[in-house]
């Protein structure tokens, strides 16, 4: 493998930002996979004869063809490396003026076509139910990505880039942010490491990749390797039938049995919040938190000791670049912006939720001693005794509230929640868009003037083949060099209606996750930035990434809002007040004890990279600081902690708590004036829109903030949020 391809692939695993992953989109093996497209020469497909390569469009998914997914994209690639390759070339000349126009618009120009089809490739391998696609987006998938990154390991490039940074006054605010995003890139990828200390560093990021892949691997056998089957179907009846179906033997009678239990996560939760047995769930427990443990009965399958590798070869990262650790070295891609202020916030919010844990925790004690539990709780008791205990106090039967959540009247809510908000209008156009599948819909969003801002697709339907999840990602950003707006793609997985008289009906935490990944996609296209590169969500800071997801979610904790989304699907009647109440409490119930085992898991990584302390070591010290349960002498689940130590967390698990805090410092503007004072909270909407929605990526999010709130961000003010 040549060393640009390992610099220009690997050292993007270091610190992630967007520029690849999209917000809320379920994340899979394929992005580690590694592919050639071995072609016997340059395809012939042009625009017009391949839809991948029509940018300027919007897809027409029913004329698209596997074929033409690799053959369209592998082109659009060996474009994107001859022209980038020219442009390089033409940036070592040192008599070339270099500008800001001469440098960067040749690589928007075939940034956005390759983009386009990648994304498109990965979407349809997402949504349709046909191998061939997903092998497609394998095939092409390493090529692309190895086409991309090229430029951030380019001397000559990033050479251009400083002599025209030397002149940044000149520049405007977007054009001075795409010099940072080159600069910090550039420096990330050890461009300024010369001799023995940069093979060094390709080596180090060679092993990294090496000891990632097997740390993950070895969870994934370890994971594969356990199931158990029971036969009695009390211990399976209350879950969803979807889980049950998923579990059984016969998937025509899922009611017959036996099933089997894996650790599977939608079948491992569901088995510990419902099963009686309490044996049966601490094996489940257990096989789950020992996975690649040092305990393991496969001993070849432990990862403990990659654990110390992946940690050394971090800080031998940091080092070589001049940070003091690897966290601090995960700070330069952060709102945040230093450990400090991490580690404040995670001390605070301990210091605040600590308490309300304990007390949930004594509350669901007594409860479960009342109901006949002789033990104390032990980490595979909480699930089953919480569900029991909610269902009790706060129970509303599932298929109840579902009945006042039908899909076209929380998503024509939604809308019109989003019309007062942030005065856009958004029109359904599907008329205009032959796309060619099913139930799938296309609408256009419009600005207070009438004028085109994006488009999204709307997927709602689960059906054979298509991935599970919910998400919102970018199809297309903007570009005003190619005078192209943003459109995105918006998926759902709902269980369509066997009986035509019946609507699709929502339950609670589907109206909750709709919420959420429309604020991902609000982001996405109502961006203001005319560069594609920092446009919407690409460059915005990890740890404020879930920011305009986790505002929109708060607003569900307002009864207004909420009983704003209901209308029975019978009667037309709103959700009465009372069960609006009584689910807005149920939301909160053990928050506490939620919060701090977020808080725990985003110390220990911290800490992790912050210390040379043994993992083991650090594991039970931070556990005793921040978990109220005791700590089992099986549990392992560091050699299982895919998120930090192969996938895109490492010192960055904190990030969906920060962006919690700043979403809630946001909504807390809006409580000031009063949720209920019309033309104030609009005000402040188009504030949140103008700053936001529209700047994302184009400026630091602690600039944004400060231009929203008019002050630095508090990690107090979740505790009134959350109150």
């Amino acid at each position: 493998m040549a060393a640009s391809m390992v610099r220009g692939r690997l050292c993007r695993c270091l610190l992630r930002r967007t520029k690849h992953l999209e917000p809320g989109f379920p994340h899979t093996s394929v992005r580690n996979a590694s592919y050639y497209v071995l072609l016997p020469e340059i395809p012939p497909d042009t625009a017009e004869t391949n839809a991948v390569m029509r940018f300027k469009e919007l897809p027409k998914f029913g004329s698209i063809t596997p074929k033409d997914v690799v053959l369209g994209a592998a082109k659009l690639a060996i474009e994107f490396e001859t022209n980038l390759g020219n442009h390089l070339e033409q940036l070592k000349d040192p008599q070339m003026e270099k500008t800001f126009e001469n440098v960067f618009n040749p690589i928007e120009e075939i940034s956005v076509p390759l983009n386009y089809a990648w994304r498109l490739a990965k979407h349809l391998s997402y949504i349709k139910g046909n191998e061939k696609f997903r092998e497609s987006f394998q095939r092409i998938h390493s090529q692309v990505d190895q086409a991309k990154n090229e430029r951030w390991i380019s001397e000559p490039l990033y050479n251009a880039v400083k002599e025209v940074n030397a002149d940044r006054s000149k520049l405007d605010t977007y054009q001075q942010q795409l010099l940072n995003l080159y600069l910090l890139e550039g420096h990330l990828n050890g461009i300024e490491i010369s001799g023995s200390s940069r093979k060094k560093f390709i080596d180090i990021l060679r092993k990294l990749t090496r000891e990632r892949n097997t740390f993950r691997s070895k969870v994934m056998v370890c994971q594969n390797m356990f199931s158990q089957w029971v036969t009695d179907y009390s211990f399976v009846k209350n879950m969803s039938p979807a889980i049950i179906s998923m579990m059984a033997a016969d998937k025509q009678q899922p009611k017959v049995g036996p099933w089997q239990v894996t650790l599977q996560s939608q079948v491992y939760q569901a088995f510990l919040e419902h099963c009686h047995n309490r044996t049966l769930r601490w094996n489940v427990w257990q096989a789950y938190n020992s996975r690649a443990g040092p305990k393991h009965q496969e001993r070849d399958l432990a990862n403990h000791k990659i654990i110390h590798e992946i940690r050394l070869l971090r800080q031998d990262i940091a080092d070589i670049l001049g940070y003091n650790s690897f966290a601090h070295m995960s700070m330069e891609t952060k709102m945040a912006g230093s450990v400090e202020n991490v580690l404040t916030m995670l001390e605070t919010y301990k210091n605040h939720f600590k308490p309300i844990a304990k007390e949930e925790l004594e509350e669901l004690q007594d409860f479960a001693v009342s109901e006949g539990f002789p033990h104390e709780l032990q980490c595979w008791d909480v699930p089953y005794w919480r569900r029991i205990h909610k269902n009790q106090y706060y129970g509303i039967n599932e298929s109840q509230i579902a009945q006042y959540f039908p899909l076209s009247h929380v998503l024509n809510s939604l809308f019109k929640f989003c019309e007062k908000l942030f005065g856009i209008t958004i029109k359904d156009e599907s008329d205009q868009n032959d796309n060619s599948l099913p139930d799938v819909k296309l609408f256009g969003v419009y600005d207070e003037k009438g004028e085109y801002r994006a488009s999204f697709f709307f997927d709602p339907y689960a059906h054979q083949g298509k991935m599970s999840g919910t998400w919102m990602e970018i199809g297309r950003e903007r570009s005003d060099l190619h005078g192209v707006k943003p459109f995105s793609y918006l998926v759902l997985n709902l269980h369509k209606p066997l009986v035509p008289s019946i609507p699709t009906l929502m339950t609670l935490q589907e109206v909750h996750m709709l919420f959420s990944e429309f604020g991902h996609g609000l982001q996405q296209m109502l961006t203001t930035v005319p560069y594609s590169e920092i446009a919407g969500q690409r460059n915005v800071e990890w740890d404020a990434l879930h920011v305009c997801s986790s505002f929109m979610t708060m607003w569900l904790s307002d009864a207004r809002t909420l009983k704003s989304l209901t209308s029975h699907y019978q009667t037309g009647e709103p959700m009465p007040d009372e069960m609006v109440d009584t689910l807005l409490k149920g939301q909160k119930h053990m928050i506490g004890f939620d919060m701090m085992r977020q808080l725990y898991l985003s110390a220990l990584d911290m800490e992790l990279y912050i210390s040379k302390e043994h993992w083991h070591e650090v594991m039970n010290r931070i556990w005793d600081d921040y978990m109220l349960l005791p700590l089992s002498e099986d549990d392992a689940h560091p050699c299982s902690f895919t998120h930090i130590f192969s996938d895109q967390h490492p010192a960055a698990y904190y990030s969906h708590k920060w962006s919690e805090m700043i979403a809630a410092d946001i909504f807390a503007a809006f409580e000031e004036v009063g949720l209920e004072q019309t033309e104030l909270v609009s005000a402040i909407g188009r504030r949140f829109r103008d700053t936001f929605l529209a700047l994302g990526g184009s400026m630091s999010a602690n600039k944004i903030f400060r231009m929203f709130r008019g002050r630095d961000p508090s990690p107090d003010v979740i505790k009134r949020i959350w109150k």
